[in-house]
């Protein structure tokens, strides 16, 4: 029965962290600073699930260690440096969304793969100075080995204390910083959130109001638009369109009252006239409005009525937006539309991230509980915890290993993707369907 429920979990955990491994390899876009720890932790659960999990299942199934007391300490120290690692690089993680989040100013421009590197080396130094030499030699330094033939144990854990002592440094300190940091990450990105949201409400009405006082402009600068005489007749075909106040910001109220105009114009336009339309011509000094006329066969025989010079008109100050006024608005708008896509799009990179952080620490803080629980009780109580309740206690720490990769796919669309894309043996295909985009940091 252990067999059946083991085996496929030590296969689906080495499954899994390997297509992490593989799917940071193949996939550039996986490739960022956060992903780098990602990758560190499954390296430590690769090792987990094809050392750690097949062992300690032997050492069930046949009620004792028979590999000999080399092959224990190995494995122990192989063990516990592997599982110290997972909790080290998920303090890294921790620190880094930390940093990111309440100093993004500071922190962000030293955040680089090497230095996620050199955190990654020293959370794997520090498990290895931590475990490695006090498993492998610490019956060289009392002077015996303390553990029975049969069994295989930690030697220097025999004593309660210190094995509380170590589950308090080792689970309890480092899950409360995990907590605390993580509290703070959420907090700030919520405030973020919420001021976000306010200034985009704040700054959507001031450009409501600037787009529809400039329609208003505008409208004030084109009234009285229907024509009483044969002289505002002949005003009015010499005067050009009106053009809307702003390119980037047109809204449907302008646009109906220059469909109003132009439909009055041309209604009075084609009565008994020539139809004169009129473009554009933007020069290096000034700006100038060429008519260009559709004669009919009675106007043909004037030829001072065929062309007209604009420079010759006086303009009224009102009778057109200035171009300069016009296109500072529209950069100002548009610049205010870049800042708040920059910030919504931050803020998302964020959201993202705190994620998936919540989503690992609550599979570890889950799975190593019940376990570290126990070893209090024990140091109180000796005889208080059946040993299968140790053993299963003791294997549902393996089990964060083959949650892990699961909850990269849940919180991740490019982890999810590309695990996918890899079982079925597609990934050429997928790839020639992606535009890459440069390396990101979040």
């Amino acid at each position: 029965m252990i067999t059946f429920i083991t085996v496929p979990l030590s296969l689906i955990t080495i499954t899994g962290n390997v297509l992490v491994m593989i799917s940071f390899r193949v996939n550039p876009l996986l490739r960022t600073v956060s992903n780098y720890f990602l990758l560190s932790l499954a390296v430590a659960d690769v090792i987990l699930g094809s050392i750690s999990m097949n062992l300690y299942t032997t050492y069930i199934l046949l009620n004792g260690w028979t590999l000999g007391n080399l092959a224990c300490d190995v494995w122990l120290a192989v063990d516990y440096v592997a599982s110290n690692a997972s909790v080290m690089n998920l303090l890294a993680i921790s620190i880094d969304r930390y940093l990111s989040v309440m100093r993004p100013l500071t922190y962000r421009a030293k955040r680089t793969p090497k230095r996620a590197m050199i955190m990654i080396s020293l959370a794997w130094t520090i498990s290895f100075v931590i475990w490695a030499p006090a498993i492998l030699f610490w019956q060289y330094i009392v002077g015996e080995r303390t553990v029975q033939e049969n069994e295989c144990s930690i030697q220097f854990l025999s004593e309660p204390v210190i094995t509380f002592g170590t589950a308090i440094a080792a689970f309890y300190l480092p899950v409360s910083v995990m907590v605390a940091l993580y509290w703070r990450v959420y907090r700030e990105t919520e405030k973020r959130s919420q001021k976000l949201a306010g200034l985009m409400a704040s700054q959507g009405g001031r450009t409501g109001n600037a787009s529809q006082r400039s329609c208003q402009s505008s409208s004030r600068s084109n009234e009285d638009v229907r024509p009483q005489t044969d002289q505002q007749q002949q005003q009015l075909r010499n005067e050009p369109r009106p053009v809307c106040p702003s390119f980037t910001h047109r809204t449907a109220a302008c646009w109906k009252k220059q469909r109003e105009r132009e439909d009055i114009s041309n209604s009075y336009a084609t009565n008994n006239h020539p139809q004169v339309d009129f473009i554009s011509s933007r020069t290096d000094h000034n700006n100038k409005y060429i008519p260009l006329v559709g004669m009919d066969k009675s106007a043909a025989n004037k030829p001072h009525d065929a062309t007209m010079n604009n420079s010759d008109q006086s303009e009224s100050p009102n009778s057109l937006m200035n171009p300069a006024t016009t296109q500072a608005s529209a950069l100002l708008l548009n610049a205010g539309q870049r800042s708040r896509k920059a910030r919504t799009s931050s803020l998302i990179k964020e959201k993202k991230a705190a994620r998936t952080l919540s989503a690992i620490l609550l599979a570890f803080i889950v799975t190593w509980t019940p376990y570290n629980i126990m070893v209090l009780v024990s140091t109180f109580c000796d005889n208080c915890v059946p040993e299968r309740l140790w053993k299963l206690g003791y294997w549902l720490c393996y089990v964060n290993s083959t949650v892990n990769p699961l909850c990269y796919a849940l919180c991740n669309k490019h982890f999810r993707v590309t695990f996918r894309a890899l079982l079925l043996c597609r990934w050429k295909e997928h790839k020639k369907g992606i535009r890459w985009t440069p390396n990101g940091n979040a």
